[in-house]
């Protein structure tokens, strides 16, 4: 490596970790406050939510889990339906999008409406390893949550059927699923 491209390397490092410094500024400084927001909103609280959600869908939602590969209710289904957010009933994915991706969770090429998620990036996995994420910068994924109460949905990426290109790689735990006709007709009252 050259002094150019350790420099280069270095300033990138830098970005990173200053925008998401930033970034933690901008939100409050912390958890505290996201969770005050939430409730300045209406939503339940964590212990409301711990008594009414099974520990999975709580980790998963809440804490930013993921469920085992294979082992989610809604991985094999090919009912007709809606997948709404299993924390605020908000709609999310249709079944018409749903498509087997062999990657052990729901798959889905588009959402139901696109302001229906938020997408962010997320390094999580990574965790303080920034080098290997300067190796490997496609270790970045893009989280999905509910746009409607902030639930972690899962993550979306760039290899999925035409024409969208996405897979919505969804877990289970985080959705509910309410089956329709076959012919679409109950898909018009979207929640």
């Amino acid at each position: 490596m050259n002094y150019v491209t350790g420099s280069l390397i270095l300033k990138r490092i830098g970005n990173f970790v200053l925008k998401r410094n930033h970034a933690a500024v901008l939100s409050g400084l912390g958890a505290a406050q996201a969770e005050r927001n939430m409730s300045d909103k209406g939503k339940e609280s964590k212990e409301e939510l711990k008594k009414r959600l099974s520990p999975i869908q709580y980790h998963v939602t809440q804490e930013k889990g993921t469920e085992r590969a294979f082992t989610g209710k809604y991985n094999k289904t090919k009912d007709a339906g809606i997948y709404s957010c299993i924390v605020c009933s908000h709609d999310l994915f249709s079944s018409s999008t749903k498509f087997e991706s062999g990657c052990g969770w729901p798959a889905f090429s588009d959402v139901i409406d696109q302001g229906r998620v938020k997408l962010s990036k997320d390094a999580s996995h990574v965790g303080a390893n920034l080098l290997l994420l300067i190796a490997n910068p496609g270790m970045v994924r893009t989280e999905v949550t509910c746009s409607n109460c902030g639930a972690h949905l899962g993550h979306v990426f760039n290899d999925g059927p035409k024409p969208s290109r996405k897979r919505f790689c969804i877990n289970s735990a985080s959705l509910d699923f309410r089956q329709c006709d076959p012919s679409g007709t109950n898909l018009v009252n979207l929640q």
